[in-house]
């Protein structure tokens, strides 16, 4: 059995030549670089991005005695004059497979009660800067995450 298709738009062949020819790193001629004026292309829209938090500047220290080290107790706390360090990122995919270990182990009621006291019914609902609290919640029930 033979198919033959038989293309009749000569400005999409012309495209799909100049993109065979492109993906095989050869040159496309000038005159085979201008699009046809036929197709207008709306512009993509510009992606949303989250603000920036406005970095403050450090303090400046008197130069007396050396900080004392915090206690014991008190380690992982914030230290003057010492950046924080960034939470890791966690995407929907890395809770809803934490959740899953959750849910085999019998605590799919507290993952409910975990996603309502998110004021969510689902995981794919958090908003983004939800995920890393939200995991840290899943990391006390006994997800590994």
């Amino acid at each position: 059995m033979e198919i033959v298709i038989t293309v009749e738009a000569a400005a999409l062949a012309e495209a799909i030549n100049n993109l065979a020819m492109a993906l095989q790193g050869a040159k496309i001629p000038a005159q085979q670089q201008t699009a046809p004026a036929q197709t207008p292309v709306a512009p993509a829209p510009a992606p949303v991005q989250a603000p920036q938090p406005v970095p403050t500047p450090p303090v400046a220290q008197p130069q007396q005695a050396p900080a004392p080290q915090p206690a014991p107790a008190q380690q992982g706390l914030p230290v003057a004059g010492v950046p924080l360090a960034t939470a890791p990122k966690y995407t929907v995919e890395q809770i809803m497979a934490a959740g899953a270990t959750l849910m085999d182990a019998g605590k799919a009621n507290d993952l409910i009660n975990l996603l309502h006291s998110f004021g969510v019914q689902a995981v794919m609902e958090l908003k983004p800067e939800q995920l890393g609290a939200f995991a840290t919640a899943m990391r006390d029930l006994g997800a590994k995450i």
